[in-house]
């Protein structure tokens, strides 16, 4: 027996007759044992394999699962297996919220974010001051009115946007005519996923447009919908232009592929009316008159009429037709004498706070606002609406009745 010291300075006794130590292994001409040079690249190998099976195995595969590993087979256990796949199933389920919330608009915003998203709207202050909300504006000359009577001062203290869309972007032809700057373009949320909307249509049912934009009152302007098809690509969208004016021939110089121009305005919906030939259209007639009565949805509704919104806006949500998930509007400065008549209230002599509740109430968060500076004040106001599931807003709701805003300017 005798007595020697291993690597790390301890002790040990071996017998006698140890055999002789085994030659140094053979090394590779880098200098390292081929057995570990060997190991090395099968490691290597199994990595770039691990990395090619997609990030979602990645993600999956932590150091919870790491422990679950049989140490006799080298393999994961069921209880591993079943662990990865139920966190696959609960990835495909992270997204329900918005999915449901949106109409299947946004398909890729999880859960914890759009409760964000959730919060953010439900925390939102309408106006600045909340129990006089009148404030500024030009045609209330109520107690505790401020100096600054005039319509861009009020714009500026109400209805700032209260959702945010992560890729809106501001759309307009790109060509030498506008670049996408100016009056003409318009703010849309998200549009690949329009895109992707349109393509999902046609693949259920190969007879379905796609995606349908209406854009009313385009002054002979086809910035907005020229924009749209080089976003979009050609052929995604059809594209209906309702206008007073004689600009169809305007249009086709435009090369917008399946737009069609309707020289017609749109009006109060009264009693059907779907004789060809008439001025003035209600929305609910001229979807109608379309064929697009059997429409779920019309994509983006774009409308600049000089203050026909304050009689028309409520017409926009009749029953019976299409759910407009985007709307476009530039409103402009009220007008008492051409508001719908269910908006003469005796406390309300502006139609603009009856508009944003309004459209609140049916489901539509506030996007974008930007002032139209270049040819007035900034009395007329762009707004980007998109329509969400009345679900989405329980929380705001709670949050209102929690703050219990009495109003003294009424």
């Amino acid at each position: 027996m005798s007595m020697s010291m291993d690597v790390i300075g301890r002790w040990k006794m071996e017998p006698a007759d140890k055999a002789p130590a085994p030659a140094p292994a053979a090394k590779s001409p880098r200098g390292f044992p081929r057995g570990a040079a060997t190991i090395g690249i099968i490691i290597l190998i199994s990595s770039i394999s691990l990395l090619s099976s997609g990030c979602s195995n990645l993600r999956s595969f932590t150091l919870q699962d790491s422990e679950q590993l049989d140490t006799e087979s080298g393999g994961p256990t069921t209880k591993g297996i079943r662990a990865n796949k139920n966190n696959n199933e609960n990835d495909a389920d992270n997204f329900s919220l918005a999915r449901t919330q949106s109409f299947g608009f946004f398909n890729d915003i999880t859960n914890d974010n759009w409760k964000l998203l959730q919060n953010m709207v439900a925390k939102h202050w309408n106006h600045k001051f909340p129990e006089r909300p009148l404030t500024h504006h030009p045609t209330w000359r109520g107690a505790g009115q401020s100096g600054q009577l005039h319509i861009p001062a009020w714009y500026q203290t109400n209805f700032e946007p209260n959702f945010s869309c992560q890729f809106e972007k501001r759309i307009g032809a790109t060509g030498e005519e506008s670049r996408g700057n100016g009056d003409g373009p318009k703010w849309i949320c998200d549009p690949h996923r329009i895109k992707r909307l349109a393509a999902e249509r046609k693949a259920q049912d190969p007879n379905h447009p796609g995606c349908v934009i209406y854009s009313v009152g385009s002054a002979g302007d086809f910035s907005f919908e020229k924009g749209m098809e080089e976003e979009l690509g050609p052929g995604t969208c059809e594209y209906h232009i309702f206008d007073m004016g004689d600009f169809e021939e305007k249009m086709k110089l435009q090369n917008i592929s399946r737009a069609h121009f309707h020289r017609w305005g749109l009006d109060t919906q009264g009693e059907e009316n779907i004789q060809p030939g008439a001025e003035f259209y209600g929305l609910k007639d001229t979807v109608k008159l379309l064929g697009h009565d059997n429409l779920d949805v019309i994509d983006v509704f774009k409308i600049d009429c000089e203050k026909c919104e304050w009689r028309i806006y409520r017409d926009w949500l009749l029953s019976g037709l299409p759910s407009l998930q985007q709307i476009q509007v530039e409103i402009h400065s009220g007008n008492i004498g051409k508001m719908h008549q269910a908006e003469k209230h005796d406390h309300d002599i502006s139609p603009e706070i009856p508009f944003f509740e309004f459209l609140e109430e049916a489901g539509y968060v506030r996007f974008h606002k930007e002032p139209n500076i270049q040819y007035n004040d900034g009395s007329c106001e762009e707004y980007a609406f998109l329509k969400l599931d009345k679900e989405f807003f329980a929380a705001r709701k709670k949050m209102l009745a929690e703050r219990n805003i009495t109003r003294v300017d009424i």
